[in-house]
């Protein structure tokens, strides 16, 4: 197994690079992805037969069923391709759902905006990130999320402001428009560069008598995953995922339940973007010598007491305090998944091993809306609270040995 080279922790990606790349995240994000929160009260309104809220959970089950195969992409230097290629692919989607008139036709269209989001969001882009910089990757993640931690204060005001204007089906071709003119061209440049400067430096090393040894092939997903820590994350993840798919689905229908009115219940909700992104910054400013696994333990700490919180508490006080370590724990996670991932099994083949570790935690987000309001049904909010409160402490326990390990 290869690791990466120590002295791939000092590779610092051209700002230019980094830059687009950043700014086609928020853009395929806001345009693709949160455009779906920000339509749905209309499509419920005008839909009718099933719920249009399993739009989004097909979605995500089918970017858990591609996003192995993304990553093999990734590994054998497509990026460039896939990345603009799924942003043009949700376009054409998005133009097509402006003339959708059932429900059917809606959901056959989101479940195959998967493969969007499997090809353009964060699985490619990390994984080209942790291919081309290894160690030093982590830096380079954080401010790609730092960035697209916006995507729901572009997406929510511009798509309300053009259904307000052209209704839904207008706002729908905005935000193709947006994926093909503004995030396609971003996602590929920045991609294209990315791959130049590995190709530059891998030359550099060449020259020098130090490049790593050519990566074999992939012996299969089980050999993958039995690679260091491996199942571990992607079985913490999956977690993580569940915990936040559930209260971000259901959180204006839980938080009245804590004793908070209608206008408190949004503002705490919207709260949890703004600390997403406090703790990312928060994780930005970590030295770069701490080990990335040792700070996982706390942020899954967090999250558990996050839940505990509001578990226990009541009013205002005790939601805003949910809030602030939920997002500031979740914006964390989202950099040390791929980040720790690198550094506990290598980067050999890193997209591919990306892409397997992804697909649980798609699958589980997927679930976790349907899953939450089965919770509710039953045991009402403190059940479904409680539930998702112990997921983010499996997870610890599952990360906690990473942590511990030495080198």
């Amino acid at each position: 197994m290869t690791h990466a080279p120590a002295a791939r922790d000092a590779l610092r990606l051209p700002a230019t690079a980094l830059g687009a790349l950043a700014f086609g995240q928020v853009l395929a994000w806001a345009s693709l992805f949160y455009v779906f929160a920000a339509l749905l009260p209309r499509w419920e309104a005008e839909l009718t037969g099933p719920p249009p809220a399993l739009g989004l959970s097909l979605a995500l089950g089918v970017s858990a069923l591609a996003a192995p195969w993304a990553g093999r992409a990734v590994d054998r230097g497509l990026a460039p391709w896939l990345m603009p290629g799924g942003a043009l692919c949700g376009a054409a989607l998005m133009a097509a759902l402006s003339r959708v008139e059932g429900t059917a036709g809606f959901l056959a269209i989101w479940a195959a905006m998967g493969l969007a989001f499997a090809t353009c969001l964060y699985e490619p882009c990390f994984a080209l990130l942790g291919r081309v910089l290894g160690g030093g990757a982590r830096r380079a993640i954080a401010a790609v999320t730092l960035v697209a931690g916006f995507a729901t204060a572009l997406s929510f005001p511009s798509a309300g402001a053009m259904a307000e204007a052209f209704g839904w089906r207008g706002a729908a071709l905005g935000m193709a428009a947006v994926a093909a003119l503004a995030a396609a061209p971003l996602l590929g440049w920045g991609a294209w560069r990315a791959e130049r400067f590995a190709a530059e430096t891998g030359a550099a090393a060449r020259a020098a008598g130090r490049a790593p040894a050519p990566e074999a092939p992939s012996p299969g997903w089980r050999a993958e995953m039995a690679r260091p820590g491996a199942w571990r994350i992607a079985l913490a993840f999956a977690c993580v995922a569940g915990s936040h798919g559930v209260v971000s689905a259901h959180m204006l229908a839980l938080l009245p339940t804590r004793g908070l009115g209608p206008e408190a219940a949004v503002a705490v909700a919207a709260a949890v973007g703004p600390c997403q992104v406090a703790g990312r910054l928060a994780l930005l400013s970590a030295p770069a010598r701490w080990r990335a696994a040792s700070l996982l333990p706390a942020a899954f700490a967090a999250l558990a007491a996050g839940f505990a919180v509001l578990l226990l508490g009541h009013g205002i006080a005790a939601a805003a305090l949910f809030a602030a370590l939920l997002g500031s724990a979740y914006g964390a996670t989202t950099i040390l998944r791929p980040v720790v991932l690198a550094e506990t099994a290598g980067t050999e083949r890193f997209g591919t091993l990306s892409g397997l570790v992804a697909a649980p935690f798609a699958a589980s987000f997927a679930l976790a809306p349907f899953l939450g309001g089965v919770l509710r049904e039953a045991g009402g909010a403190t059940l479904a609270i409680g539930a998702a409160g112990a997921l983010p402490l499996i997870g610890f326990a599952l990360v906690l040995p990473l942590a511990l390990r030495r080198g």
